[in-house]
């Protein structure tokens, strides 16, 4: 073999050997990350209660599927099946909504017992919705909305399975629509139908376990939508090449109409006095305007949020703001120190709507003594920390029709910008609630 011809057969070898060291380093590596993965799947697997490593298998699974849709049809399709393998058959009405009735051999009153969820979410992320599960934690876009859910199918198969006992009929509504939905779809099974009206209702939700919200306020969620008429385009006019040139003949004053609309209707919203005890407060969750980079701005929104503990003074603020926002000069485009917005009819004319995308009541709160006596007692013996709040909960739209509910979590953690961490070992905990709350609830 030539000299040339050697030099390239050690060189080869040489890069052969480097590739398999490479090799063997990237498997070890994928050994040790596989370990401590099935180490921690074991460690979860052989914990104290199997039903609650179904709860979070259910809602790991659930968390993946897209959310939010029209009425939630894969999630919808999930839940279905998961119901029929446990010999259930639930109906479902025009919104979507699922309603299971698990009878018991020997009722107490014809009067059952209700407990809801939400089945949507409105946090989900292609990627970041895919959980991450160790020995401690879980993690995942949208994982604490879908809990509650998945706690409503271990209800089921407890019930279904004999692992637990009620002495009343108990209902299990599973919602393809917003509880804080302003047309009340998500309640619309109960609501429509008097032999489903439930002497109790308990909503379940991810987070936080313990936390009672006793002292219900009423909300408001509005969204005003601000966008500009485009002129209408001269035939015998060529379209302009770039969008600089396609605004370069628009004014400062017209070219931030949008802009100027959307700050001058805040600062007229957020002047006013809403009422005279100072009970009802104004947010403001979102401004934003934009349609694209290098563009006039054509459209916007400003999303507000009203709330209140008097549900009189929230619905005359949420007139009042809708009035404002529709007919004040500002929402034609006109800032202190610029000049007159275009008139109406004429090209680039300032369009408002205003839309009321979510609401929950005040509630009526004297009808929750006694449930909420028993809550207390029955976390006391379970060594749960009863923590109560004043915060809107979308129960009140139960007590209001003069049904005693409360919202309650179901385990602990805290829901991130882009993830959610649920405590696995509290899940368990917050299973153990919700059967005791089912075996007590008619003797207290």
């Amino acid at each position: 073999m030539d000299k040339p011809g050697k030099i390239l057969y050690h060189v080869k070898g040489l890069l052969v050997n480097i590739l398999v060291q490479i090799t063997n380093k990237f498997i070890r590596k994928i050994n040790i990350l596989s370990g401590k993965a099935s180490e921690a799947i074991h460690r979860f697997r052989w914990s104290p209660s199997p039903m609650a490593d179904r709860l979070l298998a259910d809602a790991l699974r659930l968390a993946e599927i897209p959310s939010p849709t029209h009425q939630e049809e894969q999630r919808t399709a999930f839940v279905l099946e998961r119901l029929g393998s446990l010999g259930i058959q639930p109906q479902m009405d025009e919104y979507g909504n699922i309603l299971v009735k698990i009878p018991t051999q020997s009722p107490q009153d014809g009067a059952p017992l209700l407990l809801f969820s939400d089945i949507g979410s409105t946090r989900w992320h292609p990627l970041e919705s895919l959980s991450r599960l160790d020995s401690v934690y879980a993690r995942g876009a949208g994982l604490a909305d879908i809990l509650g859910c998945a706690a409503l199918l271990s209800a089921a198969e407890s019930l279904t399975g004999g692992q637990l006992k009620c002495d009343r009929d108990v209902l299990l509504l599973f919602t393809a629509h917003a509880l804080d939905d302003p047309e009340g779809k998500a309640f619309f099974p109960i609501t429509e139908n008097h032999r489903y009206y439930p002497c109790a209702a308990i909503g379940l939700r991810g987070l936080s376990l313990g936390t009672v919200i006793a002292h219900t306020q009423g909300i408001y969620r509005i969204r005003i939508n601000v966008s500009r008429e485009r002129p209408e385009k001269d035939p015998g006019k060529e379209e302009a090449d770039s969008p600089a040139e396609a605004s370069a003949g628009s004014t400062a004053e017209t070219a931030n109409q949008v802009v100027n609309s959307l700050i001058a209707t805040a600062r007229k919203l957020s002047s006013i006095t809403w009422d005279s005890q100072g009970i009802t407060r104004f947010y403001i969750r979102r401004i934003e305007a934009g349609s694209g980079f290098d563009r006039t701005p054509g459209e916007g929104v400003l999303e507000i949020e009203l709330e209140s503990s008097d549900g009189a003074q929230l619905d005359m603020a949420m007139n009042t703001l809708k009035a404002t926002a529709e007919h004040t000069p500002a929402a034609q485009g006109s800032l202190p120190g610029t000049k007159s917005p275009l008139q109406k009819g004429n090209p680039g004319e300032i369009k408002t709507e205003v839309t009321i995308t979510s609401f929950i009541p005040v509630g009526e709160q004297n009808v929750n003594g006694e449930l909420l006596k028993t809550l207390r007692s029955i976390m006391k013996d379970l060594r749960i920390r009863c923590r109560e709040e004043n915060g809107a909960d979308p129960s009140a739209i139960l007590s209001n029709r003069g049904i005693p509910s409360f919202s309650l979590g179901i385990a602990q953690g805290w829901e991130g910008l882009n993830s959610d961490t649920i405590d696995i070992a509290s899940i368990e905990r917050g299973r153990q609630l919700i059967e005791a709350i089912i075996t007590r609830i008619h003797n207290e």
